[in-house]
């Protein structure tokens, strides 16, 4: 069942903010817990803190809440230890409300539970009430901060009928998706200049305390981001709905691990390395994820080899030249084909030699036919959603 969070601004009452902060407390008390008896899992972390939380003068609903929240943050410190990444501390600092307990949606409110038989209401907007509606939509639980309100929802989604693929490839100036019928390039060097310039700007701005600078580069953080989020949001509602339309199961490369190429002392320049470092390329993958889900489309990963350097069409090695960068040559083919495109078209053949052999090996490019190849090329601000 796919999950996904709706969300709108929020500004608490008096008796809410309270609750965030004894409820922050309640998580870090939880978490404090469990270092000291070495314990990450539901059960036994329950059975140690909740005698401990009797003194907070709260509802328990929230309690039970909280000892999931600390359990959460200590096993992801721990899969942190155990892949060899520095864990970033687990407590808590600013104050925040969940609970999947005693909560309803009354047509506009949201009704929680503050107290015994007292209940809290923040009217929602719009948007929120409109996707609210949807009768196949169930709402899972709710999470309040000073500044928003987010409220988990899930549907039952049934998967469509494969009938073909789609290979996205990222890559920082362009992502290019589709299969040996048609092929769609996105440009994207507004992203990178999106961050190029905001680099410049913080460089820019020098100030002596560094209260103010942290804020001024927060706030500027923030915008970027925003920016850079709201394209890429374009792009993989782009691709869902093509894929949607063409009843494909969507196809990424697994390239976890690829910032181990550029990291410092390997011999690039330090613009070249902050320019791949800050490429946003899981951001695409996690956002048509969780829409692939939503709409009920296959979605998978495949083993990154040989994408860019054999040939769809015939399976042969492809040439590199260094007069042409973005293009690469067929001995066999006799033709010039660009690489991009390429891995598309070889990322959507192993998806769908993974979907046509579940158990085999999808490490071999399938052979297709390029004749009738049809090449797409946008920019990511003038990108249209159904194609």
């Amino acid at each position: 069942m796919p999950v996904k969070s709706v969300r709108q601004n929020f500004d608490p009452n008096l008796e809410m903010l309270p609750m965030m902060e004894t409820f922050r407390q309640m998580v870090n008390h939880c978490i404090k817990t469990g270092l000291e008896n070495n314990c990450s899992t539901l059960k036994k972390l329950s059975s140690f803190a909740y005698p401990m939380l009797r003194d907070y003068n709260i509802m328990s609903y929230y309690k039970l809440t909280a000892i999931s929240q600390a359990c959460g943050r200590l096993a992801q410190m721990k899969k942190d230890i155990k892949k060899g990444r520095n864990p970033k501390s687990p407590y808590v600092q600013k104050p925040y409300l969940v609970s999947c307990y005693g909560f309803k949606i009354n047509g506009m409110l949201l009704t929680f539970p503050i107290r015994n038989r007292e209940f809290a209401n923040i009217l929602l907007n719009e948007h929120v009430v409109k996707i609210l509606s949807d009768q196949s939509i169930t709402s899972r639980s709710f999470t309040i901060t000073p500044q928003s309100l987010s409220i988990s929802i899930a549907k039952n989604v049934e998967l469509i009928k494969v009938e073909s693929t789609i290979g996205i490839d990222r890559n920082l100036r362009n992502v290019t998706f589709g299969n040996d019928k048609k092929v769609i390039q996105v440009n994207t060097s507004e992203i990178l200049k999106i961050k190029e310039n905001y680099t410049h700007i913080r460089s820019a701005c020098t100030r002596n305390d560094h209260r103010i600078q942290k804020k001024i580069y927060g706030k500027l953080g923030k915008r970027q981001t925003n920016r850079v989020k709201q394209r890429i949001h374009r792009m993989s509602k782009s691709i869902v709905n093509y894929a949607r339309k063409q009843k494909a199961a969507i196809i990424f490369e697994d390239i976890k691990g690829i910032r181990k190429l550029y990291r410092k002392g390997n011999g690039q320049g330090n613009r070249f390395r902050r320019k791949l470092n800050s490429w946003s390329f899981y951001e695409l993958e996690r956002q048509a994820s969780y829409k692939a889900a939503w709409n009920g489309i296959p979605f998978c990963k495949i083993d990154p080899k040989c994408t860019s350097t054999r040939c769809p069409a015939c399976g042969g090695t492809l040439q590199v030249d260094k007069q042409k960068r973005r293009d690469l040559w067929c001995g066999n083919c006799e033709r010039w084909q660009d690489r991009d495109v390429i891995a598309s078209m070889n990322i959507a053949y192993k998806g769908l030699y993974r979907f046509c052999n579940p158990q085999g090996d999808a490490s071999e490019a399938m052979r297709g036919n390029l004749k009738e190849l049809v090449i797409l090329r946008v920019d990511v601000s003038k990108l249209v959603m159904d194609w």
